[in-house]
């Protein structure tokens, strides 16, 4: 039985399918994302994460990170805090996808983000004590867990830096990974660096909405799905992960230019 720390419902969420790859897996690795709206594959107001731009999309045609035919599976939801997710039935959704891709043999790994809802109703050791849960129930599983943390927030002060508030639930998801030794993406050092080199204009381009900072069009998908799917390869260098290279995208971004 789970012993996570179920938080209060604050927030107000839209409902989203998981999304599942329709091609034939021929990979042997497989992927399932956990997460809120900043991994998930929304596509109306107040929703869109990273998680089109790393699995494809056949709703929005947003092209995927990964080689033809490995399964990747999005279950992060809208407007979820670690406690939600886990209250709203998505962590029972999590296990089973986790169970099936294991029980084919696959190499699974699963990221987890949470942060932007977590930071509204709790501090960060209690998100902390739920993702140490997940990333020992996910082992427990055969499956490898992923920690990530919280996208950045598209929010400018006036000398051009980012007006971050997300912080100290990054800072507790670095320490989760320390503690547990699992493998880290600092999504949000490496999105605040890019979005403060591209400046707000183009930063904002990747807004769901035009006063959106938080959530992500087609375009901020595609940056930030191929910015994971970099990070994860960094993360995993004497494993051959089946990410298709876009090296033009990763110049620009690793290069702070920005590509819309």
């Amino acid at each position: 039985m789970s012993m996570f720390l179920a938080g209060l419902v604050l927030v107000v969420y839209v409902a989203a399918s998981p999304l599942h790859s329709t091609a034939v897996p021929t990979s042997t690795t497989s992927f399932i994302l956990i997460g809120d709206s900043t991994t998930a594959n929304g596509t109306t107001p107040n929703s869109g994460g990273w998680g089109n731009g790393f699995c494809g999309s056949t709703n929005t045609s947003t092209p995927s990170s990964l080689q033809l035919g490995t399964s990747c599976i999005n279950i992060a939801h809208d407007g979820a805090t670690i406690g939600i997710f886990v209250a709203d039935g998505f962590w029972n959704i999590s296990v089973a996808a986790i169970e099936g891709e294991v029980a084919k043999g696959q190499r699974t790994f699963v990221t987890i983000q949470f942060g932007h809802n977590d930071m509204k109703i709790a501090d960060p050791e209690s998100m902390g004590t739920n993702l140490t849960i997940m990333v020992q129930e996910i082992r427990a599983l055969g499956a490898e867990p992923i920690l990530v943390t919280s996208l950045t927030r598209r929010t400018f002060n006036d000398n051009g830096t980012i007006a971050d508030t997300l912080q100290p639930w990054a800072d507790e998801t670095i320490l989760i990974a320390e503690q547990q030794g699992t493998h880290l993406l600092d999504l949000h050092e490496a999105s605040i660096e890019y979005c403060e080199a591209i400046g707000p204009d183009a930063a904002h381009r990747l807004n769901r909405l035009p006063d959106d900072n938080t959530h992500l069009n087609v375009n901020g998908t595609i940056v930030f799905g191929r910015m994971v799917a970099d990070l994860m390869a960094a993360s995993f260098p004497l494993f051959a992960l089946p990410i298709i290279p876009n090296p033009r995208l990763t110049f620009n971004i690793t290069h702070g230019i920005a590509s819309y």
